[in-house]
């Protein structure tokens, strides 16, 4: 496995609202390399949520271009646009994403069930990733027992469940304490060095964001500037 190249060119959206348009993101351009780590960072309302849905699938590209690897999302629908979602994201949210009623093991499994594997070759590779991520004593809790650092791990697993070649993680450590978010952040990286993804991170943590290889600061819809770390 390989990380994809992102490419957007001119991406503008808006969102429809009781009181009519509501313009997001502004002609954005943006140039992330395979395998490459780069923050996202600006003031809430900026639009990073929004770039990220679009480069996840979550949205549809309204104008402008976007591309992921060989992937045109503009031309993206319906099983196409699930199976895009599937094949090459994963998602790590702030609130973790967990669902309720299923345990830590069930929630990494769902992300497979798409996949041609059989239910013992997922339930493996399931506990495989509950142990890479320091969680597999916990496979049979449901979120609510878990901690939040515990949850995060499980979706960092159930992330990596379909081998992506990106991973798109929106404020990964924003309900964590600073301790835990310092493991999370550790073990996000380097999962995602040892499986070759590509790593955006939306962030408005300047330490978060001084752990990437490249910050881009999104500011009125559009990037203001792009800094190198060293």
């Amino acid at each position: 496995m390989t990380g994809v190249r992102i490419s957007a060119v001119a991406v503008s959206f808006e969102y429809d609202t009781a009181d009519g348009p509501l313009p997001v993101l502004h002609h954005l351009d943006l140039s992330i390399g395979a395998g490459e780590h780069v923050a996202v960072t600006g003031s809430s309302g900026a639009g990073k949520s929004t770039l990220l849905a679009l480069i996840g699938g979550l949205e549809r590209l309204q104008t402008g271009s976007l591309t992921v690897g060989e992937t045109d999302l503009a031309t993206l629908k319906g099983d196409d646009l699930a199976r895009y979602r599937h094949r090459t994201v994963g998602f790590v949210f702030q609130h973790f994403g967990l669902l309720g009623n299923l345990t830590a093991l069930e929630n990494v499994e769902m992300a497979m069930m798409f996949a041609a594997a059989g239910r013992r070759d997922r339930r493996s590779r399931a506990n495989e990733l509950l142990g890479a991520v320091g969680v597999d004593h916990r496979a049979d809790h449901r979120p609510a027992h878990l901690s939040g650092g515990e949850a995060q791990r499980v979706a960092l697993a159930r992330a990596l469940a379909n081998n992506p070649s990106l991973i798109l993680a929106d404020e990964p450590t924003g309900n964590l304490d600073g301790e835990t978010s310092q493991l999370i952040l550790d073990l996000l990286e380097r999962t995602s060095v040892e499986h070759g993804c590509t790593l955006v991170v939306v962030t408005h943590d300047p330490a978060v964001a001084a752990r990437a290889d490249r910050r881009v600061h999104l500011a009125a819809g559009t990037f203001r500037h792009a800094t190198l770390n060293s």
